[in-house]
């Protein structure tokens, strides 16, 4: 017996039939496809999928145990259905071409690619272990749904490509009945719903466990405290972190973090009006991430909530945008710091040493410039890697220019003989649950700035 056999008879190894309803319909499953009498009668024929499938798995060793498999879904097609009327049906059916022919250019030739439906796309990886092959779906999935936005503008704020990696134990698929194909499809489901529910609890703890600290930013040529940067601290869920982003997709990824913007924006505005008192307010700088910005739905909740701030807090509101890549879609980023700026005027943009994009951006709806000193070459006391882009960008435009995270006495005095308008980090002042009023500050033992 060739082992293709050995294979085929395994996998169609079926249970005795069932009767089946009046009307010969059997009960269906909520999201499984419709099943047929064939599925259920003893020593059908395989499908063309299953001879595909059994003879894939008979190329992986004389005994295989197991499959690496995965799966495509594309997500949010319908929420634009009635948007887009009669040319909704031509654009869909665009999307799931485009998608399959996108997929099969990016696996290799003795992979295996099975169609289910118009949205849902089903991969058998021959080579790759279950990792790897994480690796390279998130990579198919991103790479993918640019390609379908860069034809399928239509769908850019809906449209999401949903991946799932799992080994399958082919012993699994044995114990059910049904063509190989949908018991490989519905085994899929099954991992990927308990999949989502974990990634579900890792956000719902991370939501819940992050603290927003307030770092007081020092004036050093007026020796003052007038600002707090506002400091997301997950140390708390760390572990959490580390675990959320293993099992998340990018998209997943993209709205936790939009979720945890919206809540730090939420807390900041809380503490301004517990804490605030007259005169005696200290302004807010609020971080909010590129990506959050760079999606046109985190964006839009996030300017909607931003909007919606009382109009006593907003002059002591201003955002900073942080994890800006180090080559940006400079287009990209002009239109963003343009739509953030007609709600909230004054950014500032955290960029890192060597932002040679900066030439090329709008300055107008900035305010001010800033840098993380403890982040890579940065760190060396001498900030020799700032480069003159920054300097030459700031002074030109006119705007103030902060240095965070100045951690140790040497990184602090070099941020302040460097000339920067506010410096912030441990060796300034620490962190703390609530702003600093505004007060003098001349911490440990620097030197007053001498203007000229």
């Amino acid at each position: 017996m060739t082992v293709f056999s050995i294979i085929r008879t395994f996998f169609h190894r079926t249970s005795s039939p069932r009767p089946l309803p009046a009307g010969g319909q059997q009960p269906q499953v909520p999201g499984s496809p419709p099943a047929t009498v064939a599925d259920h009668v003893p020593g059908r024929s395989p499908s063309p999928s299953d001879d595909r499938i059994s003879s894939f798995a008979g190329t992986k060793g004389p005994a295989p145990q197991s499959l690496t498999a995965g799966s495509f879904e594309l997500i949010g097609l319908d929420e634009i259905k009635e948007a887009l009327g009669e040319r909704w049906a031509s654009l869909a059916a665009r999307a799931s071409e485009l998608a399959e022919q996108g997929i099969r250019r990016r696996i290799s030739d003795s992979d295996l690619l099975e169609v289910q439906g118009d949205t849902e796309f089903l991969v058998c990886f021959s080579k790759l272990s279950p990792d790897a092959a994480t690796g390279r779906a998130k990579q198919i999935a991103r790479e993918i749904k640019q390609e379908l936005l860069a034809e399928l503008p239509e769908f850019s704020s809906s449209l999401t490509v949903k991946q799932y990696v799992a080994e399958i134990d082919l012993a699994t698929l044995a114990e059910s009945t049904g063509s190989l194909a949908d018991r490989l499809v519905f085994t899929l489901r099954g991992m990927r719903l308990e999949a989502d529910r974990a990634i579900l609890n890792y956000r719902r703890l991370l939501l819940k466990d992050f603290q927003l600290l307030f770092a007081p930013v020092w004036d050093p040529e007026r020796a003052m405290v007038n600002l707090n940067r506002c400091v997301l601290d997950l140390s708390l869920g760390c572990t959490t972190l580390s675990q959320f982003q293993a099992i998340a997709d990018p998209d997943q990824m993209v709205d936790t973090l939009a979720d945890i913007d919206c809540l730090a924006l939420t807390r900041a505005i809380e503490m301004l009006h517990r804490h605030g008192r007259g005169s005696n307010v200290a302004t807010l700088l609020v971080p909010v991430g590129y990506q959050t910005l760079a999606r046109s739905a985190t964006r839009r909740e996030y300017l909607k909530l931003l909007a919606s701030i009382p109009e006593v807090y907003t002059p002591f509101v201003k955002l900073e945008i942080t994890n800006v890549p180090a080559r940006p879609n400079v287009d990209q980023l002009n239109s963003m710091l343009l739509a953030a700026s007609t709600v909230s005027p004054s950014l500032t943009l955290q960029v890192n040493g060597n932002a040679s994009f900066l030439p090329s951006l709008d300055p107008e709806p900035l305010w001010a410039l800033s840098c993380n000193l403890s982040v890579g070459q940065l760190r060396n006391a001498n900030l020799k890697t700032l480069g003159p882009q920054f300097w030459e960008f700031a002074k030109r435009n006119g705007l103030r220019t902060f240095a965070h995270n100045a951690n140790t006495i040497g990184l602090a005095l070099a941020a302040v003989e460097s000339g920067f308008s506010y410096v912030s980090g441990t060796a300034v002042h620490l962190s703390q649950d609530v702003p600093r009023a505004p007060s003098r500050l001349q911490p440990l033992t620097f030197p007053k700035r001498v203007t000229g």
